[in-house]
Protein backbone atom coordinates (compact mmCIF):
# COMPACT_ATOMS: atom_id res chain seq x y z
CA UNK A 1 0.00 0.00 0.00
CA UNK A 2 1.09 3.55 -0.73
CA UNK A 3 -0.35 6.72 0.80
CA UNK A 4 -0.40 9.90 -1.27
CA UNK A 5 -2.06 13.31 -1.19
CA UNK A 6 -3.79 14.65 -4.30
CA UNK A 7 -5.64 17.78 -5.37
CA UNK A 8 -8.69 17.47 -7.67
CA UNK A 9 -10.64 20.19 -9.44
CA UNK A 10 -14.29 19.74 -10.42
CA UNK A 11 -17.23 21.78 -11.56
CA UNK A 12 -19.60 22.84 -8.76
CA UNK A 13 -22.83 20.97 -8.06
CA UNK A 14 -25.64 22.59 -9.99
CA UNK A 15 -29.20 21.51 -9.36
CA UNK A 16 -28.29 18.48 -7.22
CA UNK A 17 -27.02 17.74 -3.76
CA UNK A 18 -23.30 17.86 -3.14
CA UNK A 19 -22.52 14.31 -2.08
CA UNK A 20 -23.60 12.45 -5.24
CA UNK A 21 -21.97 15.12 -7.40
CA UNK A 22 -18.62 14.95 -5.59
CA UNK A 23 -18.73 11.15 -5.38
CA UNK A 24 -19.33 10.84 -9.10
CA UNK A 25 -16.66 13.44 -9.97
CA UNK A 26 -14.07 11.90 -7.65
CA UNK A 27 -14.79 8.39 -8.88
CA UNK A 28 -14.15 9.46 -12.47
CA UNK A 29 -10.74 10.91 -11.53
CA UNK A 30 -9.45 8.33 -9.04
CA UNK A 31 -6.40 6.38 -10.21
CA UNK A 32 -7.03 2.66 -10.65
CA UNK A 33 -6.74 0.58 -7.46
CA UNK A 34 -6.91 3.55 -5.12
CA UNK A 35 -9.18 4.30 -2.17
CA UNK A 36 -10.10 7.84 -0.98
CA UNK A 37 -9.13 7.60 2.68
CA UNK A 38 -10.10 11.19 3.43
CA UNK A 39 -11.12 14.24 1.42
CA UNK A 40 -12.57 17.70 1.79
CA UNK A 41 -13.71 20.58 -0.36
CA UNK A 42 -11.25 23.36 0.46
CA UNK A 43 -12.38 25.99 -2.04
CA UNK A 44 -15.67 26.55 -3.84
CA UNK A 45 -16.46 29.19 -6.46
CA UNK A 46 -19.02 29.65 -9.21
CA UNK A 47 -16.70 27.89 -11.65
CA UNK A 48 -14.61 25.41 -9.69
CA UNK A 49 -14.46 23.15 -6.65
CA UNK A 50 -11.04 22.25 -5.23
CA UNK A 51 -10.86 18.95 -3.34
CA UNK A 52 -7.85 17.83 -1.29
CA UNK A 53 -7.74 14.08 -0.76
CA UNK A 54 -5.54 11.40 0.76
CA UNK A 55 -5.50 8.20 -1.30
CA UNK A 56 -4.34 4.69 -0.53
CA UNK A 57 -2.94 2.94 -3.60
CA UNK A 58 -3.05 -0.86 -3.39
CA UNK A 59 -2.09 -3.90 -5.44
CA UNK A 60 -5.10 -5.63 -7.06
CA UNK A 61 -4.00 -8.96 -5.57
CA UNK A 62 -3.10 -7.49 -2.15
CA UNK A 63 -4.53 -8.74 1.14
CA UNK A 64 -6.88 -5.75 1.51
CA UNK A 65 -7.74 -5.22 -2.17
CA UNK A 66 -11.36 -6.40 -1.89
CA UNK A 67 -11.98 -4.24 1.19
CA UNK A 68 -10.35 -1.14 -0.30
CA UNK A 69 -12.37 -1.66 -3.45
CA UNK A 70 -15.55 -0.94 -1.47
CA UNK A 71 -15.93 2.86 -1.49
CA UNK A 72 -18.66 3.92 0.94
CA UNK A 73 -18.84 7.35 -0.63
CA UNK A 74 -20.24 5.81 -3.82
CA UNK A 75 -23.04 4.02 -1.96
CA UNK A 76 -24.52 6.44 0.60
CA UNK A 77 -27.64 5.30 2.45
CA UNK A 78 -29.79 8.29 3.37
CA UNK A 79 -31.64 8.54 6.67
CA UNK A 80 -35.13 7.04 6.49
CA UNK A 81 -36.74 8.31 9.73
CA UNK A 82 -35.94 9.88 13.09
CA UNK A 83 -35.43 7.10 15.65
CA UNK A 84 -36.37 7.71 19.26
CA UNK A 85 -32.89 7.94 20.81
CA UNK A 86 -31.90 11.55 20.11
CA UNK A 87 -28.29 11.89 18.89
CA UNK A 88 -26.22 14.72 17.52
CA UNK A 89 -22.82 14.60 15.84
CA UNK A 90 -20.13 17.15 16.54
CA UNK A 91 -17.25 17.61 14.10
CA UNK A 92 -13.98 19.39 14.92
CA UNK A 93 -12.00 19.02 11.66
CA UNK A 94 -8.36 18.03 12.07
CA UNK A 95 -5.51 20.06 10.65
CA UNK A 96 -7.49 23.19 9.73
CA UNK A 97 -6.70 25.38 12.74
CA UNK A 98 -10.07 25.35 14.50
CA UNK A 99 -10.47 28.17 16.99
CA UNK A 100 -12.22 25.61 19.20
CA UNK A 101 -10.45 22.26 18.94
CA UNK A 102 -7.27 23.34 17.20
CA UNK A 103 -5.33 22.62 20.40
CA UNK A 104 -5.22 19.61 22.70
CA UNK A 105 -8.66 19.21 24.24
CA UNK A 106 -9.77 22.83 24.05
CA UNK A 107 -13.08 21.86 22.42
CA UNK A 108 -14.03 19.65 25.39
CA UNK A 109 -16.17 22.24 27.25
CA UNK A 110 -18.14 22.92 24.04
CA UNK A 111 -18.45 19.18 23.48
CA UNK A 112 -19.83 18.59 26.97
CA UNK A 113 -22.24 21.50 26.62
CA UNK A 114 -23.70 19.98 23.45
CA UNK A 115 -23.79 16.55 25.10
CA UNK A 116 -25.98 17.97 27.88
CA UNK A 117 -28.77 18.57 25.35
CA UNK A 118 -28.97 15.07 23.77
CA UNK A 119 -29.14 11.37 24.62
CA UNK A 120 -25.78 10.78 22.90
CA UNK A 121 -23.26 13.10 21.28
CA UNK A 122 -21.08 11.35 18.72
CA UNK A 123 -17.71 12.99 18.17
CA UNK A 124 -14.16 12.06 17.25
CA UNK A 125 -10.94 11.94 19.30
CA UNK A 126 -9.73 15.32 18.03
CA UNK A 127 -12.53 17.02 19.96
CA UNK A 128 -11.59 15.69 23.41
CA UNK A 129 -8.03 14.28 23.44
CA UNK A 130 -5.79 16.45 25.63
CA UNK A 131 -2.56 14.48 26.08
CA UNK A 132 -3.03 13.02 29.57
CA UNK A 133 -6.51 14.56 29.98
CA UNK A 134 -9.83 13.39 28.60
CA UNK A 135 -12.80 15.01 30.32
CA UNK A 136 -15.59 14.05 27.93
CA UNK A 137 -19.06 13.55 29.40
CA UNK A 138 -20.43 10.04 29.94
CA UNK A 139 -22.84 10.29 27.00
CA UNK A 140 -20.14 11.29 24.50
CA UNK A 141 -19.39 8.50 22.03
CA UNK A 142 -15.71 8.49 20.99
CA UNK A 143 -15.62 7.49 17.31
CA UNK A 144 -12.61 7.81 14.99
CA UNK A 145 -13.14 10.20 12.08
CA UNK A 146 -13.29 7.66 9.23
CA UNK A 147 -15.74 5.49 11.15
CA UNK A 148 -17.74 8.64 11.91
CA UNK A 149 -17.88 9.43 8.18
CA UNK A 150 -19.09 5.91 7.41
CA UNK A 151 -21.65 6.12 10.24
CA UNK A 152 -23.08 9.25 8.58
CA UNK A 153 -23.05 7.51 5.19
CA UNK A 154 -25.22 4.75 6.66
CA UNK A 155 -22.59 1.99 6.55
CA UNK A 156 -21.86 1.58 10.28
CA UNK A 157 -23.88 1.24 13.44
CA UNK A 158 -22.51 2.12 16.88
CA UNK A 159 -22.92 -0.27 19.81
CA UNK A 160 -22.32 1.42 23.20
CA UNK A 161 -20.37 -0.82 25.60
CA UNK A 162 -19.25 -0.73 29.21
CA UNK A 163 -15.59 -1.42 28.44
CA UNK A 164 -13.07 -2.44 25.77
CA UNK A 165 -9.76 -4.25 25.97
CA UNK A 166 -7.28 -1.80 24.40
CA UNK A 167 -4.17 -2.96 22.54
CA UNK A 168 -1.36 -0.53 21.70
CA UNK A 169 1.10 -0.43 18.82
CA UNK A 170 4.38 1.43 19.19
CA UNK A 171 6.44 2.88 16.34
CA UNK A 172 10.01 1.60 16.88
CA UNK A 173 11.27 5.08 15.99
CA UNK A 174 10.15 6.03 19.49
CA UNK A 175 11.69 3.21 21.49
CA UNK A 176 13.57 5.77 23.59
CA UNK A 177 10.16 6.49 25.15
CA UNK A 178 8.95 2.91 25.62
CA UNK A 179 9.18 3.24 29.42
CA UNK A 180 6.82 6.22 29.26
CA UNK A 181 4.34 4.23 27.16
CA UNK A 182 4.48 1.20 29.46
CA UNK A 183 4.08 3.40 32.53
CA UNK A 184 1.05 5.05 30.93
CA UNK A 185 -0.49 1.61 30.41
CA UNK A 186 0.33 0.74 34.03
CA UNK A 187 -1.16 3.95 35.38
CA UNK A 188 -4.32 3.48 33.30
CA UNK A 189 -4.75 -0.07 34.61
CA UNK A 190 -3.99 0.85 38.21
CA UNK A 191 -5.70 4.20 38.67
CA UNK A 192 -8.46 4.17 36.04
CA UNK A 193 -9.27 0.46 35.83
CA UNK A 194 -8.73 0.45 32.06
CA UNK A 195 -8.16 -2.96 30.46
CA UNK A 196 -4.97 -2.30 28.46
CA UNK A 197 -2.67 -5.21 29.35
CA UNK A 198 -0.48 -5.54 26.25
CA UNK A 199 1.31 -3.69 23.45
CA UNK A 200 3.34 -4.54 20.37
CA UNK A 201 6.38 -2.83 18.87
CA UNK A 202 5.97 -2.66 15.10
CA UNK A 203 8.38 -4.58 12.90
CA UNK A 204 9.61 -1.48 11.08
CA UNK A 205 9.53 2.30 11.43
CA UNK A 206 6.33 3.81 10.06
CA UNK A 207 7.91 6.86 8.45
CA UNK A 208 5.23 9.29 9.62
CA UNK A 209 5.88 12.76 8.16
CA UNK A 210 3.89 15.98 8.09
CA UNK A 211 3.00 17.83 4.89
CA UNK A 212 1.15 21.05 4.20
CA UNK A 213 -1.56 21.10 1.55
CA UNK A 214 -1.90 23.96 -0.95
CA UNK A 215 -4.80 25.37 1.11
CA UNK A 216 -2.65 25.55 4.26
CA UNK A 217 -4.10 22.48 5.98
CA UNK A 218 -1.88 20.04 7.88
CA UNK A 219 -1.79 16.68 6.13
CA UNK A 220 1.04 14.16 5.91
CA UNK A 221 2.34 10.80 4.72
CA UNK A 222 2.81 7.34 6.20
CA UNK A 223 5.58 5.61 4.27
CA UNK A 224 4.92 2.05 5.51
CA UNK A 225 1.16 1.61 6.08
CA UNK A 226 1.43 -2.17 5.74
CA UNK A 227 3.43 -2.22 8.99
CA UNK A 228 0.45 -0.71 10.84
CA UNK A 229 -1.83 -3.40 9.42
CA UNK A 230 0.47 -6.17 10.62
CA UNK A 231 0.72 -4.69 14.11
CA UNK A 232 -3.04 -4.22 14.43
CA UNK A 233 -3.60 -7.83 13.37
CA UNK A 234 -1.24 -8.98 16.15
CA UNK A 235 -3.20 -6.99 18.73
CA UNK A 236 -6.59 -8.22 17.53
CA UNK A 237 -5.39 -11.82 17.57
CA UNK A 238 -4.38 -11.25 21.21
CA UNK A 239 -7.96 -10.23 22.03
CA UNK A 240 -8.01 -6.43 21.69
CA UNK A 241 -11.40 -4.76 21.10
CA UNK A 242 -9.89 -1.32 20.37
CA UNK A 243 -6.55 -0.16 18.98
CA UNK A 244 -4.41 2.71 20.22
CA UNK A 245 -1.15 3.73 18.62
CA UNK A 246 1.83 5.94 19.31
CA UNK A 247 4.39 7.03 16.75
CA UNK A 248 7.03 9.68 16.15
CA UNK A 249 5.92 12.39 13.71
CA UNK A 250 8.79 13.75 11.66
CA UNK A 251 9.13 17.15 10.09
CA UNK A 252 7.78 19.42 12.83
CA UNK A 253 10.17 22.31 13.46
CA UNK A 254 10.49 24.72 16.35
CA UNK A 255 9.36 27.53 14.05
CA UNK A 256 6.22 25.60 13.13
CA UNK A 257 5.30 24.86 16.71
CA UNK A 258 5.89 28.46 17.79
CA UNK A 259 3.63 29.63 14.96
CA UNK A 260 1.02 27.11 16.10
CA UNK A 261 1.32 28.38 19.68
CA UNK A 262 0.59 31.89 18.40
CA UNK A 263 -2.46 30.62 16.48
CA UNK A 264 -0.94 31.39 13.07
CA UNK A 265 -1.05 27.84 11.62
CA UNK A 266 -2.87 24.58 12.40
CA UNK A 267 -1.35 21.88 14.57
CA UNK A 268 1.30 20.42 12.24
CA UNK A 269 0.74 16.81 13.35
CA UNK A 270 -3.06 16.62 13.35
CA UNK A 271 -3.59 15.65 9.73
CA UNK A 272 -1.11 12.79 9.57
CA UNK A 273 -2.47 11.26 12.77
CA UNK A 274 -5.86 11.12 11.06
CA UNK A 275 -4.33 9.19 8.15
CA UNK A 276 -3.03 6.53 10.55
CA UNK A 277 -6.35 6.07 12.33
CA UNK A 278 -8.45 6.30 9.15
CA UNK A 279 -6.45 3.40 7.76
CA UNK A 280 -7.02 1.27 10.86
CA UNK A 281 -10.73 2.12 10.82
CA UNK A 282 -11.17 1.15 7.19
CA UNK A 283 -9.18 -2.08 7.29
CA UNK A 284 -10.35 -3.48 10.63
CA UNK A 285 -13.59 -1.71 11.68
CA UNK A 286 -12.51 -1.30 15.30
CA UNK A 287 -12.38 1.75 17.59
CA UNK A 288 -8.99 3.44 17.23
CA UNK A 289 -7.07 6.61 18.11
CA UNK A 290 -3.46 7.79 18.03
CA UNK A 291 -1.05 9.97 20.00
CA UNK A 292 2.32 11.41 18.97
CA UNK A 293 5.37 10.22 20.85
CA UNK A 294 7.22 13.18 22.34
CA UNK A 295 9.15 15.39 20.03
CA UNK A 296 8.68 18.52 22.15
CA UNK A 297 12.01 18.21 23.97
CA UNK A 298 13.61 19.44 20.76
CA UNK A 299 10.95 21.53 19.06
CA UNK A 300 8.33 22.56 21.60
CA UNK A 301 9.39 25.71 23.45
CA UNK A 302 7.91 26.05 26.92
CA UNK A 303 5.37 28.82 27.26
CA UNK A 304 2.70 30.01 29.68
CA UNK A 305 1.16 32.51 27.30
CA UNK A 306 -1.39 30.26 25.56
CA UNK A 307 -3.40 28.06 27.95
CA UNK A 308 -4.70 26.01 25.01
CA UNK A 309 -1.21 24.57 24.48
CA UNK A 310 -0.77 23.63 28.13
CA UNK A 311 -2.04 20.05 27.92
CA UNK A 312 0.73 19.18 25.45
CA UNK A 313 3.43 20.71 27.65
CA UNK A 314 2.60 18.75 30.80
CA UNK A 315 2.67 15.34 29.08
CA UNK A 316 5.38 13.01 27.82
CA UNK A 317 3.63 10.25 25.81
CA UNK A 318 0.35 12.19 25.25
CA UNK A 319 -1.40 8.81 25.39
CA UNK A 320 -3.64 8.54 28.46
CA UNK A 321 -6.43 10.56 26.79
CA UNK A 322 -6.50 7.94 24.03
CA UNK A 323 -6.74 5.06 26.49
CA UNK A 324 -9.58 6.75 28.36
CA UNK A 325 -11.49 7.38 25.14
CA UNK A 326 -10.99 3.90 23.71
CA UNK A 327 -11.83 2.19 27.00
CA UNK A 328 -15.53 2.77 26.36
CA UNK A 329 -15.67 3.71 22.68
CA UNK A 330 -18.67 2.11 20.94
CA UNK A 331 -18.06 -1.04 18.91
CA UNK A 332 -18.59 -0.75 15.16
CA UNK A 333 -21.17 -2.87 13.35
CA UNK A 334 -21.09 -3.03 9.54
CA UNK A 335 -24.56 -2.57 8.06
CA UNK A 336 -26.03 -4.04 4.90
CA UNK A 337 -28.76 -1.41 5.24
CA UNK A 338 -30.12 0.92 7.91
CA UNK A 339 -32.90 -1.60 8.53
CA UNK A 340 -30.62 -4.47 9.60
CA UNK A 341 -28.96 -2.83 12.62
CA UNK A 342 -28.88 -4.68 15.95
CA UNK A 343 -31.60 -3.53 18.34
CA UNK A 344 -29.24 -1.59 20.62
CA UNK A 345 -27.17 -0.01 17.84
CA UNK A 346 -27.28 3.68 17.00
CA UNK A 347 -27.44 4.47 13.30
CA UNK A 348 -27.82 7.43 11.00
CA UNK A 349 -31.55 7.26 11.75
CA UNK A 350 -30.78 8.45 15.30
CA UNK A 351 -28.91 11.57 14.14
CA UNK A 352 -31.02 14.68 14.60
CA UNK A 353 -28.32 17.29 13.88
CA UNK A 354 -24.66 17.76 12.95
CA UNK A 355 -22.63 20.60 14.49
CA UNK A 356 -19.43 21.90 12.87
CA UNK A 357 -17.50 25.10 12.08
CA UNK A 358 -19.31 27.39 9.67
CA UNK A 359 -16.27 27.70 7.40
CA UNK A 360 -15.74 23.93 7.01
CA UNK A 361 -18.82 22.59 5.26
CA UNK A 362 -16.87 20.61 2.66
CA UNK A 363 -16.25 17.29 4.43
CA UNK A 364 -18.21 14.04 4.40
CA UNK A 365 -20.24 14.92 7.55
CA UNK A 366 -21.66 18.10 6.03
CA UNK A 367 -22.30 16.52 2.63
CA UNK A 368 -23.94 13.45 4.20
CA UNK A 369 -26.13 15.66 6.39
CA UNK A 370 -27.35 17.56 3.33
CA UNK A 371 -28.13 14.29 1.51
CA UNK A 372 -30.26 13.09 4.45
CA UNK A 373 -31.86 16.46 5.19
CA UNK A 374 -30.34 16.53 8.68
CA UNK A 375 -30.05 20.03 10.23
CA UNK A 376 -26.47 21.26 9.96
CA UNK A 377 -25.65 23.70 12.76
CA UNK A 378 -22.78 25.87 11.52
CA UNK A 379 -20.86 27.71 14.26
CA UNK A 380 -19.33 30.98 13.03
CA UNK A 381 -17.19 31.52 16.13
CA UNK A 382 -15.15 28.37 15.40
CA UNK A 383 -13.04 29.90 12.66
CA UNK A 384 -10.63 27.80 10.55
CA UNK A 385 -8.11 28.38 7.74
CA UNK A 386 -10.83 27.42 5.23
CA UNK A 387 -13.63 29.48 3.72
CA UNK A 388 -16.15 26.83 2.69
CA UNK A 389 -19.24 28.38 4.23
CA UNK A 390 -22.86 28.21 3.20
CA UNK A 391 -22.38 31.41 1.24
CA UNK A 392 -20.75 29.20 -1.41
CA UNK A 393 -22.28 25.79 -0.60
CA UNK A 394 -25.89 27.06 -0.57
CA UNK A 395 -27.30 24.05 1.26
CA UNK A 396 -30.89 24.28 2.44
CA UNK A 397 -30.39 22.43 5.74
CA UNK A 398 -27.86 24.84 7.32
CA UNK A 399 -28.67 26.71 10.54
CA UNK A 400 -25.98 29.33 11.17
CA UNK A 401 -25.26 30.34 14.76
CA UNK A 402 -22.65 32.56 16.33
CA UNK A 403 -21.45 30.30 19.15
CA UNK A 404 -21.61 26.88 20.80
CA UNK A 405 -23.86 28.45 23.40
CA UNK A 406 -26.35 29.18 20.64
CA UNK A 407 -25.79 25.76 19.05
CA UNK A 408 -26.78 24.14 22.35
CA UNK A 409 -29.97 26.18 22.30
CA UNK A 410 -30.78 24.99 18.78
CA UNK A 411 -30.26 21.35 19.81
CA UNK A 412 -32.53 21.86 22.82
CA UNK A 413 -35.23 23.35 20.60
CA UNK A 414 -34.95 20.51 18.08
CA UNK A 415 -35.23 17.92 20.83
CA UNK A 416 -38.20 19.73 22.38
CA UNK A 417 -40.02 20.11 19.07
CA UNK A 418 -39.98 23.91 19.25
CA UNK A 419 -39.90 25.61 15.86
CA UNK A 420 -36.80 27.81 15.61
CA UNK A 421 -38.78 30.67 14.06
CA UNK A 422 -40.87 30.81 17.26
CA UNK A 423 -37.71 31.78 19.13
CA UNK A 424 -36.85 34.70 16.84
CA UNK A 425 -38.40 38.08 16.12
CA UNK A 426 -40.13 39.20 14.08
CA UNK A 427 -42.33 36.22 13.20
CA UNK A 428 -43.58 36.55 9.65
CA UNK A 429 -47.17 36.18 8.53
CA UNK A 430 -48.26 32.66 7.55
CA UNK A 431 -48.11 32.06 3.78
CA UNK A 432 -51.05 30.86 1.76
CA UNK A 433 -50.23 28.00 -0.60
CA UNK A 434 -52.11 25.88 -3.09
CA UNK A 435 -55.51 27.66 -3.16
CA UNK A 436 -57.68 26.51 -6.05
CA UNK A 437 -59.57 29.13 -8.10
CA UNK A 438 -63.23 29.20 -7.04
CA UNK A 439 -65.65 27.73 -9.60
CA UNK A 440 -67.86 30.27 -11.43
CA UNK A 441 -71.52 29.22 -11.81
CA UNK A 442 -72.43 28.27 -15.37
CA UNK A 443 -68.78 27.98 -16.46
CA UNK A 444 -67.14 24.64 -17.13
Amino acid sequence: MVVENRVFRFEPARGERWLPHIARSLSAELPEHSYPLRFSLVSVSEDEVVVEATLVRYEPDGAFAALLGEVELLDPRPKTHQASTFCAVQIIPTGVGCEFGGYAGDATPATNLLAATVDYLVTHPNAVNASELNEMARNVLYVEGKSLDDFLLGHLGLLPVAANKVGTFVDPTGLDYIDDVVNTLGAARTAAGIDCPFYTVLEDELGVRIEWSPSGCAVGLVLRPEVIAAGVRTLLDEGADAIGGVSVIHGVTTEMFEAHQRGEIPNPSGGVEAIITHLVSKLFRVPTAHAPLPYYQDVKPRTKENPRVAAELISTPHYFSVLKGLARAPRLHALESLDDAPRDALTLNNVAAVVLPASSLGGVPALAAELSGIPLIAVRENETVLDVSNDVMRMQNVIEVDSYLEAAGVLTALRSGIALESLRRPIGEAREVGRQRAAVPGRV
